[in-house]
């Protein structure tokens, strides 16, 4: 698993469901088989992230999020403003038990709708798609660099792209061909998938 996550808004509020979830997946419904056709969206990569439903204090150690969210115990630490918390329990849901004040941290009193993020940053960050079984349709989807909302640049897989502290993120475009006399099939095996270097953020 990574830090990262695929969102379909700015908000980075929209998250792309992993694959063998369907609940939210990276979707298009109305591309043409029969004569071959092309889509494209703006997508945006950050580390998984949510916010506090509800306020803590300096000393709570339960926290409520708005969304279930960091399922990877392998990934357990999260900050919210400049305080690091360690994740002790409740991995994957909207209730966790966390250590306060980790790595040396202040304790600190933190709103409803602070940003909850991995604590950890990236580096040479590429996506690609991946077939996960059958004939290899990874090539239909490819990516480009946002510019002002546009894509721009060469469509490309793998695709690079570079470095993001644990509270950036960065838009690209992704755009799907389907080559023309393709029969009409739900698209359960193509995956985005990420890969980087991981570090804590210090």
């Amino acid at each position: 698993m990574s830090v990262l996550r695929l969102y379909e808004d700015s908000g980075l509020t929209q998250i792309v469901s992993r694959s063998g979830d369907y609940g939210n997946p990276d979707s298009e419904a109305l591309l043409d088989g029969t004569n071959g056709g092309s889509a494209q969206k703006a997508l945006w990569a950050a580390v998984e992230q949510t916010v506090l439903d509800g306020a803590v204090d300096e000393e709570q150690t339960s926290l409520s999020l708005a969304a279930p969210r960091f399922a990877d115990p392998d990934y357990p630490v999260i900050v919210i403003d400049s305080e690091k918390m360690l994740i002790t329990a409740g991995h994957g849901t909207s209730g966790l038990t966390v250590q306060r004040g980790y790595r040396g941290t202040t304790p600190a009193a933190h709103a409803a709708g602070a940003p909850v993020r991995l604590a950890y940053d990236c580096s040479s960050i590429t996506i690609e798609c991946a077939d996960l079984f059958g004939a290899d349709e990874s090539a239909w989807v490819t990516y480009c660099a946002d510019s002002g909302g546009l894509p721009s640049g060469s469509w490309e897989a793998p695709h690079a792209i570079g470095s993001l502290g644990y509270s950036q993120s960065a838009a690209f475009h992704r755009r799907v061909v389907v080559p023309a006399s393709t029969p009409a099939s739900y698209k359960l095996d193509l995956v985005h998938r990420f890969t980087c270097t991981i570090e804590e953020h210090q």
